[in-house]
């Protein structure tokens, strides 16, 4: 791995995607998708390949397939966060592809330029997000043959990947950054911080139970000290029940670990080669 590259992108040629990052967090803790990418692969160095995965007759996804010349190496799929579309994640994306990762970024309907979807923006997340990612890994399965996928997820992404993650045995862990893994209590917090009523599916009493036993794959936690949402606390029980779990902590906010981790910007990707060479 090429762990002593030096991530100048984060602060320059992705400058604008973390600024829009940051204004979208701050004001949204629920769905706000873009249709509009501000920047694609290439712009930060990236070949890649334009998908359209079809999830049924009606419903067509957007992705983009950043490939290495030896297809043996893992494939990072990477489940976004509620607001903007996957060109919010080309930062993580570049820097797992100079790893020499296989890197996939998809959009959930109704966003970047996947097919229509009528969403309540009030919404911590849709079921339908899961179906979505289920069939990106159908695609991925049958298009390249991966010997291994880790599944990447980013705040309401995290639900996304858990939801998902014994779809397939290829699947061989997950990485889950501000992992979202009491909705019911993300809902709580954001009414008592910022007044706002949030919705939650008729259902997700089953994903929060889903989290209180042992999901049998292994999974890597980055956690922001200051996040005030997805509090490192609320992983104590978690960690407990799957020992082979990991969680990895730092002085930020919600999402920030990536941007935040010292003045080594080499950490973050460091945590993961380590979770990644482990399974």
């Amino acid at each position: 791995m090429k762990t002593q590259k030096t991530y100048f992108y984060a602060k320059v040629s992705l400058a604008i995607v973390f600024f829009m990052n940051v204004l979208l967090l701050t004001n949204t803790y629920a769905l706000k998708p873009e249709r509009q990418y501000v920047a694609k692969p290439d712009a930060v160095g990236i070949k890649y390949e334009t998908y359209k995965i079809k999830v049924n007759d009606s419903v067509t996804l957007n992705s983009w397939v950043c490939l290495q010349s030896d297809l043996k190496r893992p494939f990072i799929v990477v489940s976004g966060s509620d607001a903007g579309n996957m060109a919010n994640s080309l930062g993580q994306a570049k820097a797992l592809f100079d790893e020499g990762y296989n890197v996939v970024l998809y959009d959930y309907r109704g966003f970047g330029e996947s097919s229509d979807f009528k969403m309540n923006p009030n919404m911590v997340y849709y079921n339908e997000f899961s179906a979505d990612l289920n069939k990106t890994i159908e695609f991925v399965n049958a298009k390249f043959r991966p010997k291994s996928i880790v599944l990447y997820g980013l705040s309401m992404g995290t639900i996304v990947s858990r939801m998902s993650v014994n779809s397939t045995g290829v699947i061989k862990g997950l990485i889950l950054d501000s992992f979202v893994i009491n909705p019911k209590l993300v809902v709580e917090r954001v009414l008592a911080s910022k007044k706002k009523d949030l919705l939650l599916p008729e259902n997700a009493s089953v994903y929060v139970q889903s989290n209180t036993i042992v999901v049998g794959k292994p999974i890597l936690i980055f956690s922001g000290l200051n996040d005030p949402i997805t509090k490192t606390d609320d992983y104590n029980e978690f960690l407990s029940k799957n020992p082979t779990s990991k969680m990895v902590t730092w002085d930020c906010n919600h999402l920030e670990c990536f941007t935040s981790m010292g003045d080594d910007p080499n950490l973050y990707v460091v945590e993961v080669n380590k979770f990644v060479d482990g399974l």
